[in-house]
């Protein structure tokens, strides 16, 4: 688990990046591209026109070096390797994994730290997937509910997913670990806000954990957010439709109620066109289209969303503090704070009867 003042994101230059290309996948001719990242850095390549080697996915390649705290746990970044090979031969399009020189879908890495602190670092490449992320398109009901019903059948497929990696494992952004945020609340400075996180905290502890072992629980994505969403137009009638989802860093076996929650919060962070309490109901209408919520997870709903708000509020403030060139990191923060307040302060009677409300209209 994360603890306070630790480092774990690698520090390589493009140069660095490039001779690593080089010298595992034998690329020699390539731009790149860095790319959004958190805890990890990305890495767009593309072989360049004209290379004797030909590029065998015409799209490019991510090259992903994996944080250092990741990177001790190897079991589970092959467990996160299994899942993606898994879905893609099951009609759920996604990155997948491609061999290095030696024949392996991962290699570990010497990095310097601070010019004196060396880490290891898994290092892949995974196939990249074209399209547009779910942050730079319409916030339409159809899209939302799309968005929705991908997961439902996404958390369906991986219902015959097994691997013993994932039967303890836990990390700061597990939403069932919400409680350990006590640790990194000093970074969010302003008093009223942190107030209004200890209270989402206090409630979950009191709401929510006591009756985790009763939910239903399965292999979960973990991290359905609106920049591991790629979306492009349905070719039959133009509107957008999901066409891949990324990322399986955050993959784990816990309940199906945090997976919707994790995606109802992000999406309720991107509705600009949409009220986010609506948009946050179409999302619930189409995940219920292929697993129908019960009694007790519509009752929890209200505050596993703030508690993931809450996750990404706080450990986006605590992360710029360690990063502050990295704006990534803060992009939750630009809506976050109001998203959250709305949703506390929004009855939780009237809340379960909106989004109740919305279920019915799609199946008619």
């Amino acid at each position: 688990m994360l603890e306070p003042g630790q480092k774990i994101r690698p520090r390589l230059s493009r140069q660095e990046a490039v001779t690593m290309v080089r010298r595992l996948y034998g690329l020699e001719d390539v731009t790149i591209e860095e790319l959004n990242g958190y805890d990890d850095k990305n890495y767009h390549v593309q072989i360049c026109a004209g290379s004797k080697k030909p590029q065998i996915w015409p799209h490019g390649y991510v090259l992903k070096v994996t944080n250092s705290l990741d990177s001790e746990k190897l079991p589970l970044v092959e467990g996160q390797i299994e899942i993606a090979l898994y879905l893609g031969t099951r009609g759920i399009n996604c990155p997948q994994p491609v061999k290095n020189l030696s024949g392996n879908y991962y290699s570990l890495e010497e990095l310097t730290h601070e010019g004196v602190d060396r880490k290891r670092h898994v290092v892949r490449m995974l196939t990249y997937q074209p399209g547009q992320l779910l942050n730079t398109a319409p916030c339409t009901q159809n899209l939302m509910f799309k968005v929705g019903k991908f997961l439902g059948q996404m958390d369906r497929v991986l219902r015959g997913f097994r691997n013993p990696a994932y039967d303890n494992a836990k990390s700061i952004w597990s939403l069932e670990c919400a409680p350990s945020l006590t640790k990194f609340t000093f970074a969010v400075k302003d008093v009223d806000k942190n107030d209004l996180v200890n209270k989402v905290i206090d409630a979950f502890g009191r709401d929510v954990l006591p009756i985790v072992h009763t939910l239903e629980k399965g292999m979960i994505h973990g991290d359905f957010n609106d920049q591991n969403v790629v979306v492009g137009p349905d070719p039959v009638d133009g509107s957008w439709d999901v066409t891949a989802v990324l990322d399986f860093g955050d993959t784990q076996l816990s309940c199906y109620v945090f997976e919707l929650a994790i995606t109802v919060c992000y999406v309720m962070l991107l509705a600009s066109d949409l009220n986010p309490l609506d948009a946050a109901g179409h999302v619930i209408a189409g995940y219920s289209m292929v697993r129908p919520l019960p009694d007790v997870e519509f009752n929890i709903l209200k505050v596993c969303v703030s508690a993931r708000l809450c996750q990404s509020l706080v450990m986006g403030a605590y992360s710029y503090q360690q990063d502050p060139k990295n704006e990534y990191l803060i992009i939750t923060s630009q809506r976050g704070w109001n998203v959250l307040r709305l949703l506390w302060n929004t009855p939780q009677s009237d809340l379960i009867n909106r989004w109740r409300k919305t279920v019915p209209l799609y199946k008619t």
